[in-house]
């Protein structure tokens, strides 16, 4: 495991893997995808569906600006897609593990761009305040482990406001909490592993 001492690398220039400037590229098509997806998921399995896939079509937008390759925001975008619609068509319930597993990697991809976000932000106030910020692998942890939390009460919340068809539980949201700290321990340490490797 990390040591907290340890600190994951950040890159001497901040990149995006896309321009400045708005162009099309073949990989907005899954973008796209997602985005008629919404209503698709409102059709065909509800207000609760359609919620879940507004989400990922905003993860596949924050993707397209913070992701430093087009190979990280295509496999992300995939894994947020593949979220959504196992959710929609009730998939989960079908397979009992594939929650787990769709847990452990998109808190992976999320605890990337979670990565991505402060980086970028680090750099955009380092000139003002002169002193230099290393995202720190027990900083990382913290944050993608709240967004682990966040997407457990978000889940609950989605219950009792919008579907009472949701699946959760108190066994549900403690396996799936740990399978997404699973994958967050993951990207914490192959972001920390290539910072050794240079």
């Amino acid at each position: 495991m990390v040591q907290e001492q340890e600190r994951c690398g950040e890159p001497d220039m901040v990149v995006s893997a896309y321009e400045a400037t708005f162009k099309f590229h073949a990989s907005d098509l899954l973008r796209i995808i997602a985005l008629f997806l919404v209503p698709l998921a409102w059709m065909s399995a509800g207000p609760a569906a359609a919620a879940a896939m507004a989400l990922v079509s905003g993860g596949t937008w924050l993707l397209r600006y913070y992701a430093r390759s087009r190979v990280q925001d295509v496999i992300g975008q995939l894994a947020f897609i593949s979220a959504g619609i196992f959710s929609s068509i009730g998939l989960y319930q079908a397979i009992w593990w594939l929650d787990l597993v769709v847990h452990l990697i998109v808190m992976a991809v999320v605890t990337a761009l979670i990565y991505e976000i402060r980086i970028r932000r680090n750099h955009l106030t380092e000139g003002a305040s002169q002193v230099p910020h290393r995202l720190g692998a027990r900083e990382l942890l913290t944050y993608g482990s709240l967004a682990a939390v966040l997407w457990e009460l978000g889940e609950w919340g989605g219950y009792f406001l919008i579907s009472s068809e949701i699946g959760v539980g108190i066994l549900d949201s403690t396996t799936d909490f740990f399978a997404g700290i699973l994958g967050i321990l993951g990207t914490v340490f192959w972001i920390s592993s290539n910072r050794k490797s240079r």
